[in-house]
């Protein structure tokens, strides 16, 4: 009885207290299942990580591909859209010949009159013909040997984003749209449609209202009755045009992104007039960064930015009262 009852005890010593052959096999054992589970979880957050970048490479890629498409049809019409471009400048040469010695005030003033009264004629003389040469000492100049290729490139390369705008923000949708809410996705649709309708409104103005503005400004400048005249390089006007046109289709997506943030609770109205300050600061190194380095091209863009910014305001305080309550 004694030997066996010694036995039981010592079998039991060995079970509860993982010191036998029993214990000493299931500790190991659960410890290993949750490394295991540990490692499986690593692995399947790496797994996943990969997984949406080889998702965003892929959407990227075809945003690219889009672009490039655009570019080729664009370079094949480079030519006319070459003449579109620099139509304003050949505008604001005749308007200044024919308006003799003016300075830039009032070549700005000028042509703001006639976008107001186009039946107002000042002279005869203003009556030109769009068809009328320019004069040789007027014409832009291509001064290396590779000029026009390259100008045919940077027009290519815009047109072809242009063209790809709806290509790239569909990729760019659906990249994000797995990872937001309902709410979030009813209002991202017809986001993208304001994104490039905002963008090309930016062109616009751009191209129909800052370029007119700016070019009269600076051919204005020129001295007149001294032995001098400026010649353009047809590759520094047309980096200033796109340069222009470019910054200006970006700038002016502030509202869209201002109405998507606020709509999703991200940013409110109140906030946004808390830091107005520091926005002019921004927005004049925004200006600084989009626009040719000289202070009529930056304030040009710098005052429809202000203006933008305020009309943020009013969108984020109109969209804030439509996000439901939470909690």
């Amino acid at each position: 009885m004694t030997e066996s009852d010694d036995n039981a005890a010592a079998d039991g010593e060995q079970v509860p207290g993982g010191t036998g052959e029993l214990g000493d096999e299931l500790v190991p054992s659960a410890s290993n299942e949750t490394s295991d589970s540990e490692e499986s979880e690593d692995d399947g957050q790496q797994m996943q990580f990969l997984d949406h970048l080889e998702e965003l490479r892929w959407r990227i890629l075809k945003a690219l591909g889009a672009v490039l498409v655009g570019a080729i049809i664009a370079f094949t019409v480079s030519e006319q859209l070459l003449r579109i471009l620099t139509h304003p400048y050949e505008d604001a040469v005749r308007s200044l010949l024919h308006a003799g010695d003016v300075g830039p005030v009032e070549a700005v003033t000028r042509l703001v009159e006639r976008w107001f009264d186009t039946g107002v004629v000042d002279s005869p003389s203003a009556i030109r013909d769009p068809d009328e040469p320019l004069p040789l000492s007027r014409q832009l100049q291509g001064l290396k040997v590779m000029t026009h290729f390259f100008v045919q490139i940077q027009i290519a390369l815009l047109g072809g984003f242009v063209f790809a705008l709806p290509v790239v923000f569909y990729q760019f949708w659906k990249f994000v749209a797995p990872g937001l809410l309902t709410n979030e996705i009813r209002i991202f649709i017809p986001v993208i449609g304001l994104s490039v309708i905002c963008f090309l409104i930016g062109v616009m103005i751009a191209y129909w209202l800052v370029l007119p503005l700016g070019l009269r400004f600076f051919l204005g400048l020129e001295p007149q009755g001294l032995p001098m005249t400026s010649q353009w390089s047809v590759t520094d006007y047309i980096s200033f045009v796109l340069k222009l046109i470019f910054g200006f289709g970006i700038v002016f997506e502030m509202p869209v992104v201002s109405l998507f943030l606020s709509r999703i609770g991200l940013l409110t109205p109140e906030y946004l007039r808390r830091i107005r300050r520091y926005a002019v600061v921004a927005i004049f190194l925004m200006a600084a960064i989009f626009t040719p380095p000289d202070p009529i091209s930056q304030l040009l863009m710098a005052l429809p930015l202000l203006l933008l910014y305020e009309i943020s305001i009013w969108v984020s305080r109109v969209s804030s009262k439509r996000v439901p309550a939470t909690g």
